[in-house]
């Protein structure tokens, strides 16, 4: 990516912010303090995200900011759009308004399943959106169980589409879309280090396992491992995301407030951290299953 071009995305990126901004202050007079707030938080993140990544010329990272903004761009025009055709106003809480636009979606029927996986088989091929924002308004409109099925089919088709395009367009387009240093970076670990160091790269949070099946493509990862993998751990953690994400277990009012709050702002802490930390964790889990795996063939030997 040019100089150019990474000046234009930050440019784009700032003005998308600032226009979900004026949103916010325009179009949501009528939420509450906690939508508001988050509404108000989500286009200052991408603000700094986008202006930390132009500044250490973290390419694939600016991408995913100015995607993400366009998602929360479009995302809040269609919350405005809704709230002046379905009459949100004369609705006094946020539960109400909530519960309206459920409703809404859930009278589409089919079609609302079928656009909720959609958007599930896009957030792994194109769009990396949070996973918090794919699989928690489905799980509230349907429940828990139909939206992690829902998100399950959707992941593992788009997970099976991603190692394809890494199969068969090979390492340019998977630069073109993770960039150069991520995408060497990770083939290179999958390649030297096989299948367990993948099933780990998919369980824990600090790797995008969405950017890693392009990259499993293009190693010597055999088709039907690959699926194994993703169709045995990712639906595990989708349900995690789902069963909160419900409200069943921690309320979306009362008590909960304070605590979805602490959640997101560990969730914050976390995310900082991993972007700062990422490659020290990274050099240690290498290192460490390097080590074990040595260790083994050492005991086999003897």
């Amino acid at each position: 990516m040019s100089k150019k071009e990474r000046i234009l995305i930050l440019i784009l990126n700032a003005l998308l912010c600032v226009a979900v901004i004026v949103f916010t202050a325009t179009l949501m007079k009528g939420w509450g303090v906690f939508v508001t707030a988050v509404c108000y938080a989500l286009p200052s993140a991408g603000l700094m995200a986008g202006a930390v990544a132009f500044a250490l010329k973290k390419h694939a990272l600016l991408k995913s900011c100015f995607v993400i903004i366009v998602c929360i761009f479009v995302i809040m025009g269609a919350i405005a759009i809704t709230s002046k055709v379905a009459g949100l106003e004369q609705f006094k809480s946020d539960a109400e308004k909530i519960e309206r636009i459920t409703q809404l979606i859930r009278n589409t029927g089919e079609w609302g399943m079928v656009v909720f996986v959609t958007i599930q088989i896009l957030q792994v091929v194109i769009l990396p959106l949070p996973a918090i924002v794919c699989y928690v308004p489905g799980s509230h409109i349907w429940g828990a169980g139909i939206a992690t099925l829902l998100a399950s089919v959707g992941v593992i088709v788009g997970s099976a589409i991603a190692y394809f395009i890494g199969r068969f367009f090979g390492k340019k387009a998977v630069i073109w879309i993770a960039g150069k240093e991520t995408t060497e970076k990770y083939v290179g670990y999958i390649g030297k280090r096989g299948k367990v160091i993948f099933v780990l790269m998919q369980i824990l949070p600090f790797f995008p396992d969405d950017i890693l099946c392009m990259i499993a493509g293009l190693t010597s990862m055999s088709f039907p491992f690959f699926m194994g993998v993703i169709v045995l751990v990712r639906p595990l953690v989708i349900a995690v995301y789902c069963f909160l994400g419900d409200g069943s277990i921690i309320p979306f009012s009362g008590w909960g407030i304070p605590v979805w709050i602490a959640i997101f702002a560990v969730c914050a802490v976390l995310a900082v951290l991993s972007f700062k930390y990422q490659d020290r964790v990274e050099k240690w889990l290498i290192k460490k299953f390097k080590r074990d795996k040595n260790k083994q063939t050492g005991d086999k030997e003897k």
